[in-house]
């Protein structure tokens, strides 16, 4: 991870002198007591008056202090900071896995104060007296919001929430949102309706969606601080995973909000950007952790009188399972860069499409890698009080939040059908791949000819697999999956060989050479006849 950035000082001394304490000790040992000690809701007190008191415990608390004086939301905020998306990318690597799921509100609010900031950036030009949005104290409020979003004081901090999922689903917002916002007597804008699923309810505000005026449109609201009737928590859900983190299911009764943008699909892009970055890093975290769990235990554990180090099974799955985690910590880092990155660097299309490769790719990589990897330890990875279960529990949400790998997918295929959207995306992975990548990579110096061989017969085999992916985007909407997780592996593989090119280190290379081989799936799809063969049957059968 460090080679992404060596020379920053400030990464170095943080990762010496605080995580490598808290990994092993003070953080790791808080978020096991969120597992321990879960979130409850208060629905009455003892006299018998209405609470709907989310109660978390004091661990959960201190996490979230953490992360504030760290400024693993405010780094990328602070325009003075050279390197900072690498600076907040490796920190959030570190801290992601052994977060007790606080990386799940801090996405959300970094989500929001970059959604905010961009709101105060297009109405910054409006006349003095305002326009049919934004006023002077519309513009208050979003400041406020973004500076206690970024805060570095724990006192000071808030989280965001982001309501979107409702009854009908939650990726498709368009057909699924039924709330509504009204305006009362007063000139206050209510919403009413019913959410879903929202995560991280101990937040101070959240952004949702809600029909106004005949628009989908986006608000902010204000949580309250006491029950008051507008805001119902109708019950913690009980998940698979993710037990630390509060998530609830709302009804809205009239609770006060702020009409952010009328468009609010165009108005959240800026938000879901974010969330799936941080959904990426989460996945790279949680495979780096088990990861480096799993190649410790090999070189302590025996089997057939051998560390298991030493046996040539076990070290060829130790060298897929480490290959597999580098791919996600570049395909992170590169991805944070891209999508913070202004537009004469790399093209809006550019990060639209990445985005949501990644975060499909990763997440996938992730739960699939982190199974094989808890086998490693035995039955010693079963057990819950070895905490290595709910490494595996937890990442199972990753393709999940943020758009289901099919939902994804087929947003992904709208986005590649646009303009030069297709052409660009592989043109970048290619460049990527051949370093001249304007974001990183080859810098030009001389090297070792003999890896330059060998790195330039893998961007040629990967240019080969990239025209290969090319032809199936021809195909039909049933190959959309494929195409995803090709162009994901793709990158993933550009990325390592970029970093290769840069430090000509022989295990970077190698690195490449296995993800080459085992990392690039088949774009052989299905037949439609067979597809419709299957569902029709089992469909018919249920109807029986």
């Amino acid at each position: 991870t460090f080679q992404l950035c060596e020379n920053d000082y400030l990464i170095k001394q943080w990762y010496q002198r605080r995580v490598r304490g808290m990994q092993c000790g003070k953080l790791a040992k808080l978020a096991q007591e969120c597992e321990r000690l879960p979130p409850r809701l208060q629905k009455l007190d003892g006299w018998g008056c209405r609470k709907d008191k989310v109660i978390t415990c004091r661990e959960w608390n201190e996490i979230h202090s953490i992360a504030s004086r760290e400024g693993l939301v405010s780094i990328r905020h602070d325009n003075d900071k050279e390197l900072k998306e690498l600076h907040q990318n490796i920190k959030l690597l570190l801290f992601g896995a052994v977060s007790g799921m606080v990386m799940c509100p801090l996405a959300m609010t970094d989500g929001a104060a970059t959604t905010l900031s961009y709101l105060l950036k297009l109405h910054e030009n409006c006349p003095e007296n305002g326009c049919d949005i934004c006023s002077e104290k519309w513009k208050k409020t979003l400041e406020t919001a973004v500076s206690n979003l970024t805060s570095r004081d724990p006192s000071m901090f808030w989280t965001s929430g982001q309501w979107m999922t409702e009854r009908a689903g939650g990726s498709d917002v368009t057909g699924s949102t039924e709330t509504r916002a009204e305006v009362d007597e007063a000139g206050v804008i209510r919403l009413y309706g019913n959410k879903f699923y929202t995560s991280a309810i101990d937040c101070k505000i959240a952004l949702t969606l809600a029909h106004f005026n005949g628009r989908l449109a986006l608000f902010l609201v204000h949580l309250p601080e006491e029950f008051d009737g507008t805001l119902e928590v109708v019950k913690l859900k009980e998940k698979l995973g993710t037990r630390q983190l509060p998530t609830a299911e709302l009804q809205l009764h009239g609770i006060p909000a702020v009409l952010l943008a009328e468009r609010g699909i165009a108005g959240i892009v800026p938000m879901l950007q974010v969330t799936r970055m941080y959904n990426s890093i989460s996945a790279a975290s949680y495979l780096r952790h088990i990861v480096t769990l799993s190649l410790s235990f090999a070189k302590t554990r025996s089997a057939f009188g051998h560390p298991l180090m030493e046996l040539p099974l076990h070290r060829t799955t130790l060298a897929r399972l480490e290959t597999a985690s580098r791919a996600l910590v570049l395909q992170s880092a590169d991805l944070s860069l891209v999508i913070n990155a202004k537009e004469e660097s790399v093209s809006h299309n550019v990060g639209r499409v990445l985005s949501t490769v990644v975060k499909i790719h990763t997440a996938q990589v992730a739960v699939t890698t982190i199974r094989e990897a808890l086998e490693c330890f035995g039955g010693a990875g079963y057990m819950e009080d070895t905490h290595i279960p709910v490494i595996l529990r937890d990442a199972c949400v990753l393709p999940i939040w943020e758009g289901t790998t099919d939902v994804l997918t087929s947003e992904m295929m709208r986005a590649l059908s646009v303009g030069s959207a297709r052409k660009e995306i592989l043109q970048y992975v290619r460049d990527l791949a051949h370093g001249k990548c304007q974001l990183g990579g080859y810098d030009g110096t001389p090297h070792d000819s003999t890896l330059d061989t060998q790195l330039q017969g893998l961007s040629e085999h990967l240019d080969i697999y990239l025209s290969q992916l090319e032809l199936s985007l021809e195909e039909t909407p049933h190959m959309g999956r494929s195409v995803a997780l090709g162009l994901g592996s793709a990158h993933a593989a550009a990325s390592l060989i970029s970093l290769a090119r840069s430090t000509q280190h022989s295990s970077d290379v190698s690195a490449a050479n296995i993800w080459m081989k085992t990392g690039l799936p088949s774009l052989a799809g299905l037949d439609t006849t067979d597809i419709n063969e299957v569902t029709t049957s089992f469909s018919n059968n249920l109807m029986r």
